[in-house]
């Protein structure tokens, strides 16, 4: 072999394995992406199956109160036995930045009260990215669907005793710089304890 043809053949050889190692790199990146996109749509899913369970098991309180104390399109208060304790929790529902957050409150003394400062709060999902047009909760009343025109209800903080069922819609998005854009996560939860006679 002469000098050129080992000059040719060596970046023939570097050609390849410049490009061989790029597509590698691509390739774990979007194998990586995916897997972090996979596990963290199950935890989505995982929160969202205790969310529901505990909004379709809300009660009346320790207190007596009615079971949902206040309802917005991104805030959800209410009553529900949290823990399966045989006692009733005040539960909160919100949205801080980007993230599903759940406090929880304990009913104290006699009668029993749930004091507003003793709130323990966790991160329920993260990488949530709901805008002011894509509620994280709507309501329903007990003519949906059959009746499309009142529901979901337009005021359901003045309506809270109308809410028979909630509607949970996440918006959900590890990277929303890269793609795939917002998976979204729907699911309606009927509230067994409350009927029309309440």
């Amino acid at each position: 072999m002469t000098l050129i043809e080992m000059m040719i053949a060596i970046f023939i050889f570097i050609t390849i394995m410049l490009g061989s190692l790029y597509l590698l790199s691509q390739i774990y990146k979007h194998y990586g992406f995916a897997m972090e996109q996979g596990i963290s749509v199950s935890q989505v899913q995982r929160s969202t199956k205790v969310i529901i369970d505990e909004i379709r098991r809300i009660q009346q309180a320790e207190s007596g109160a009615y079971p949902i104390i206040s309802a917005d399109d991104f805030d959800f208060v209410c009553y529900a036995d949290a823990d399966k304790d045989g006692e009733v929790e005040r539960i909160h529902y919100w949205l801080e930045n980007n993230s599903i957050k759940k406090g929880i409150t304990k009913p104290s003394g006699i009668p029993p009260s749930y004091p507003a400062g003793d709130q323990t709060v966790i991160t329920v999902a993260d990488y949530v990215h709901n805008t002011a047009s894509q509620p994280l909760f709507s309501y329903f009343n007990s003519d949906y669907p059959a009746d499309t025109a009142n529901n979901p209800i337009a005021t359901p903080v003045a309506q809270i005793n109308q809410i028979r069922m909630v509607k949970l819609d996440i918006y959900f998005n590890l990277d929303p710089l890269q793609a795939p854009d917002n998976i979204r996560l729907e699911s309606f939860v009927e509230m067994r304890n409350l009927k029309d006679n309440w």
